[in-house]
């Protein structure tokens, strides 16, 4: 065996200390115990000892087993044990032995204390695992609520941005669209103009004139062709009617729609009621040149045109009266107007044109 300070061989012959608690050998000069001192420790003695390294555990206790030891007369004690392990002047002494607190005083073992250390240390490490698990679950609540909160933000942001961006290119979409409509519509509405101009270009209406119950529109054209010197048969004539008002309430009389064989008759007839009218300027065409026993009321011969054109019509009228502009006239379904005799004409298309005089 050996010495548990020098780890030397321990021999026989040797003088040496056993400790009851750990079993470790000492050499009784690593012990600074000399040769008298150590034959003076008695035999109770030696079987008890309890080595520094134990003693400093058990120090607190003031005892050296787990069992009371009772007072036992050990010379010079405090000088054979002249070795200092502890803090305190109690546990300074390498062999020191508790004294009884007498006989009816609680004993204190090793046992017991361990099992208050062990009390202490697990009612210790269990509010310490409680209190590290709550900050712990607070921690990781915040860590988790703040992440969520970022990756929700994101999420928004990436919304707005792709519903701006949807909507941007919606917006685009439908003006792109909205033009496209506007100018196939436009498109549309000149071809059908130019449709109807041609499935009108063979008629003229003759307005103004007085209505009676018994009246004939086709012995109305022919005097009117006599009154013009013109010479148009009854079989050039595919027919000769009254046609329905565009405003039911207005009293002026119906028109008189005139189909014709072919657009060169029409335009024979029209330009000879604007000569006859140039001609006889005070007393123009009216409703006595055409066989009517009625009072003198003003005709006029135009060409047929379309509502649409009936209207713009109309309203260039009422522009040209605003406006100072000195004639307006229609010549092959178009609208045209002038402001004065040396000034260009002006083709009115639609009511943008209107606005732009």
């Amino acid at each position: 065996m050996n010495c548990s300070a020098c780890r030397h061989t321990i021999q026989d012959a040797h003088r040496y200390l056993g400790c009851s608690q750990c079993r470790s050998k000492y050499h009784s000069e690593c012990l600074k115990i000399n040769k008298e001192q150590y034959i003076a420790l008695t035999p109770e003695y030696r079987p008890g000892w309890i080595c520094p390294s134990c003693n400093n555990i058990t120090k607190r206790t003031r005892c050296n087993v787990n069992t009371p030891i009772k007072d036992t007369q050990v010379p010079n004690a405090d000088e054979l044990m002249n070795v200092s392990y502890g803090d305190s002047e109690e546990g300074s002494a390498v062999g020191s032995l508790p004294a009884s607190s007498g006989s009816g005083s609680e004993v204190v073992t090793m046992d017991k204390m361990s099992a208050l250390l062990d009390q202490k240390l697990q009612t210790y490490l269990s509010t310490f695992t409680e209190n590290f698990r709550k900050a712990l679950k607070v921690d990781v609540h915040n860590l988790v609520k703040a992440e969520i909160e970022s990756k929700m933000q994101q999420v928004k942001d990436d919304f707005t941005i792709t519903t701006d961006f949807i909507c941007d290119q919606q917006k685009t979409l439908k003006q792109s669209e909205n033009k496209r409509l506007n100018s196939e519509i436009n498109l549309l509405n000149y071809r059908l103009t130019s449709i109807e101009k041609m499935t009108r270009n063979q008629n003229l209406e003759i307005q103004a004139v007085p209505e009676s119950r018994n009246d004939n529109p086709t012995t109305i054209f022919q005097n009117l062709c006599k009154t013009l010197n013109l010479e148009i048969s009854e079989d050039k004539i595919h027919s000769c009617r009254r046609v329905a008002k565009l405003n039911p309430s207005s009293d002026r009389p119906r028109n008189i729609l005139v189909s014709l064989l072919n657009p060169r008759l029409r335009d024979q007839v029209l330009s000879a009621c604007h000569r006859y009218n140039k001609v006889h300027k005070n007393e123009p065409l009216d409703s006595t040149h055409l066989g009517l026993p009625t009072e003198r009321r003003r005709i006029y011969v135009t060409e047929h045109l379309s509502p649409e054109c009936k209207s713009l019509h109309a309203a260039a009228r009422r522009t040209a009266r605003e406006k100072g502009y000195k004639y307006v006239w229609v010549k092959y379904g178009r609208i045209y107007i002038r402001k004065e005799d040396t000034a260009a004409c002006i083709h009115i298309k639609d009511m943008n044109s209107l606005s732009k005089l």
